[in-house]
């Protein structure tokens, strides 16, 4: 969340290309008339763009009540109102001003339809921004969140980007907020190396900005020097494993990552011909792409693979895979035994 005390402005950094459709839509939306829905990951900042949003529009200088979905911090609220009184509550708190609703999906059904008359009445000077998640949609198809109630939002949507996708941002974020917390404790602004923004720069963020503004934070405390340097971030930034695409990994490699899963699912589990099934399961997709080169012919296929014809054959009965035997009506079932196997390998 950001203090009140701070400028919004200051911190909606659109250098990236995602964040500058961001700030158009904010200028557009910026008219203090009708709902607008902020979506995004948690962290991204959903907030810091309503209150830019609010900041920016005829409404400015009206208040901005920012609100969980229970109601339960607003403003006069008592534990004897219900859910329906806390949202008439907000509404009047935010008069002449602008309502942000936090985590709109968990909004209870009442609240849903006492927001949704006030907003198609109008009887309320107030503009409603509900915040949610990029799941909002999916919150309206299983009936959480009211599809009329949405329906009033939805024209009117800005979707904040992840910070991993708006990195032209990070080094300007990373420096503001660096001055920031510099200046809370009273402290000259550290100076950052250009190996520091490297580092930032290669790190997924998880948290998004509220994280970088945590790690920000702590270094502001941490580091006493006048510099940061790459080496006191890589003390407190979380050890993310370097995720490989399969395709990249050697075929062994690739193998034993398979492997290792599968002994974790069966472990507990009476299983004494791993091997057997292990080889049959590699065979079966083997023994497929080479009959299916070889047009089906096997003597090819077992001068390729290296295997005598009669092996290779026998190895296809085994597997269920022999030709002869292929050929069975329509409908036919699998064998129960083949299905089990496959089964097992699969963690069912």
């Amino acid at each position: 969340m950001l203090r009140t005390s701070l400028k919004a402005n200051d911190f909606l950094v659109a250098e990236s290309a995602a964040m500058r459709a961001v700030a158009n839509l904010v200028e557009r939306y910026a008219d203090g008339g009708a709902p607008v829905v902020i979506c995004g990951e948690h962290g991204t900042g959903r907030e810091l763009v309503a209150r830019v949003l609010h900041q920016r529009g005829p409404r400015g200088k009206g208040r901005f009540v920012a609100v969980r979905p229970t109601f339960e911090d607003v403003p006069h609220a008592t534990p004897s109102d219900d859910a329906c009184e806390r949202a008439r509550l907000a509404l009047r708190a935010a008069a002449g001003g602008t309502l942000l609703v936090k985590d709109v999906s968990d909004l209870s059904a009442s609240s849903q339809r006492t927001l949704k008359r006030a907003i198609r009445a109008g009887t309320e000077d107030v503009q409603v921004v509900a915040a949610g998640d990029l799941d909002l949609e999916r919150a309206v198809d299983a009936a959480i969140v009211s599809r009329d109630f949405y329906d009033l939002f939805a024209p009117r949507r800005i979707v904040v980007p992840p910070l991993r996708d708006r990195l032209e941002d990070l080094p300007i974020l990373f420096e503001r907020w660096i001055k920031h917390y510099a200046a809370e404790i009273g402290r000259t602004k550290p100076t950052i190396s250009t190996r520091t923004h490297e580092r930032l720069a290669l790190y997924p963020w998880p948290g998004n900005v509220g994280e970088l503004k945590s790690i920000a934070r702590r270094l502001v405390v941490r580091v006493t020097r006048a510099r940061i340097e790459a080496g006191d971030v890589d003390e407190i930034l979380p050890i993310v494993a370097t995720r490989v695409p399969l395709e990249e990994l050697a075929f062994e490699e690739m193998v034993k990552s398979k492997l290792s899963g599968l002994l974790a699912r069966i472990d507990g589990y009476p299983v004494h011909d791993l091997h057997e099934k292990v080889i049959a399961r590699v065979e079966r997709p083997l023994f497929d792409l080479v009959l299916a080169h070889t047009g089906g012919n096997q003597l090819k296929a077992a001068e390729i693979l290296g295997l005598n014809r009669n092996t290779l054959r026998k190895r296809l009965a085994d597997l269920g895979m022999d030709q002869t035997k292929d050929k069975k009506p329509k409908g036919a079932k699998p064998s129960r035994s083949a299905g089990r196997d496959v089964r097992v390998l699969d963690g069912e």
